[in-house]
């Protein structure tokens, strides 16, 4: 990530006008997640906090570190759709990764938010006083 890779992707973003952006937890053990989260957040201070900013995790405990969301979302009518999606990803031995990763990971967020699944997300923000925190 550079400065002119900012710049592209805060041009990007103006000319798309989002209401919000979800993207890759920084705190990740994957580069390509980590680059992805920071050019977000670099993106988001360069255009202003012109939209909300989401972060996703991907594997709790296994690539994505100290995730703590923030906001939950129920996904359990839409589950089976996720699944399948994840399923075209056939490089990524998606039989295994569901079971192993993601599965677990729909139930973990489904007890914290009181659903039988859910995703979580940091919903990143600036508070009344102007500082900026989860």
């Amino acid at each position: 990530m550079n400065k002119d890779k900012v710049e592209e992707m805060k041009k990007l973003i103006l000319t798309e006008n989002p209401d919000i952006v979800f993207t890759q937890w920084p705190l990740d053990s994957h580069p390509d997640h980590q680059v992805t989260g920071l050019l977000a957040l670099s993106t988001w201070v360069a255009t202003g906090k012109k939209f909300e900013l989401y972060f996703y995790e991907v594997n709790t405990g296994i690539e994505t570190m100290a995730f703590v969301p923030t906001d939950y979302v129920d996904i359990t009518t839409v589950r089976d759709k996720k699944k399948a999606a994840m399923f075209a990803h056939k490089t990524q031995q998606p039989e295994q990764t569901y079971d192993d990763y993601f599965k677990t990971l729909e139930d973990f967020r489904g007890l914290e938010a009181n659903v039988r699944a859910a995703e979580g997300f940091v919903h990143f923000k600036e508070n009344q006083s102007g500082i900026i925190g989860l």
